[in-house]
């Protein structure tokens, strides 16, 4: 590696560690600014609100990493391009192909890196981190206690579940009731004293039927009923109150699956399995456009270049939170609002290679 390789990565790494520095300093103000109240009439000691935001850093990394690259490529190579330094590069030879490799060659087995951090460690850390917010701010059930509180769940397109207590432990809930819909009324109701998995079927127990779809109520007492079409399984009642955030790759897609399965609607779920994908890919399109885009020469010193480096940043995070808006309410494909600011920033990266002077 060649003295100004070395001294390009010194650059880019040092603004790479002060912009995830701050980034991270910023979240954890704002977030701790909102929850403050809420941690004091919790009553939660000095180190458990440390231990808190201790386990929030990965999540917090995970996101926060491809504004970071962004930052660290625009302040890096303006910076070059500012003090004419990287004028002087190319008189010597030093293109700006090179340059462009050198930090792809750094970005992808951080994308890699990113991807393996993102289905290991963040999803472990989030699960402990909204277990702890779960059960000692909000002073609700945990998710793994082994009793659970109430429950209501789509388990077909026309069919809701409730019941006012779950163990996941025995795979048994308490007090069931459940809804079949058509046409906006309801067709029948099933209520039971008790229902448990067998391996493979729910099964209700002190069962009645309330039929409403015949001009007269009918009234069905039965001891036991056995429910095979439910594809609603015990560790998804388990994973009720869970986030995806808080479940890697595999997990969500075998949730979505299962919702699928049952005709229930995973618009949330799979625009968050598409992020899953495209958050650390994101860090290679950050490079193929920020490495471009700061090698353009522009008038108005840093300080514009401080400035548009910001509008950038605040232009694609806009993207990623629109797009996954927009995706949670189904105005648009999963993949659309989680790739969308990737294309987009990825198109306007070859655009400005075409065109920069190499």
């Amino acid at each position: 590696m060649k003295l100004l390789d070395r001294y390009i990565l010194r650059r880019f790494f040092e603004y790479f560690f002060f912009a995830l520095m701050a980034s991270v300093i910023i979240f954890v103000t704002v977030d701790s600014t909102e929850n403050l109240d809420k941690f004091i009439d919790a009553k939660l000691k000095y180190f458990e609100i440390a231990y808190y935001y201790y386990l929030y850093l990965p999540y917090i990394v995970y996101l926060t990493l491809p504004v970071s690259v962004l930052l660290a490529t625009l302040f890096s190579i303006g910076g070059l391009v500012y003090r004419n330094e990287f004028t002087a590069m190319q008189a010597a030879g030093y293109s700006l192909w090179r340059v462009l490799t050198l930090f792809l060659l750094v970005v992808v087995p951080m994308s890699g890196g990113m991807l393996v951090f993102g289905e290991s460690v963040v999803p472990a850390a989030n699960h402990t981190r909204n277990e702890m917010y779960r059960v000692k701010v909000k002073k609700q059930q945990s998710s793994a206690s082994t009793r659970q509180g109430k429950l209501f769940i789509q388990v077909s397109p026309s069919e809701y579940l409730k019941m006012e207590g779950y163990d996941p432990q025995t795979q048994t809930g308490d007090q069931v009731t459940m809804h079949k819909f058509s046409d906006d009324r309801v067709q029948r109701r099933i209520t039971a004293d008790r229902i448990h998995y067998n391996g493979k079927s729910w099964v209700l127990e002190k069962v009645r039927i309330h039929d409403f779809s015949h001009p007269m109520l009918e009234v069905t007492l039965m001891d036991s009923l056995v429910r095979g079409d439910l594809s609603i399984t015990p560790s998804d009642l388990s994973q009720v109150t869970i986030e995806p955030e808080e479940m890697n790759y595999k997990d969500l897609k075998a949730m979505v699956g299962r919702l699928e399965v049952s005709g229930v609607k995973a618009g949330k779920w799979i625009v968050d399995l598409a992020f899953k994908l495209s958050q650390p890919f994101a860090t290679v399109i950050i490079v193929l456009f920020g490495v471009p885009f700061a090698a353009f020469r522009r008038r108005g010193g840093l300080v514009l270049g401080f400035g548009l480096s910001l509008l950038v940043c605040f232009i694609y995070f806009g993207f990623l939170q629109i797009g996954k808006i927009l995706g949670y309410n189904g105005s648009i494909d999963a993949f659309v609002a989680a790739w969308a600011g990737n294309i987009v920033f990825g198109v306007l990266g070859f655009g400005l290679i075409m065109k920069v002077p190499k």
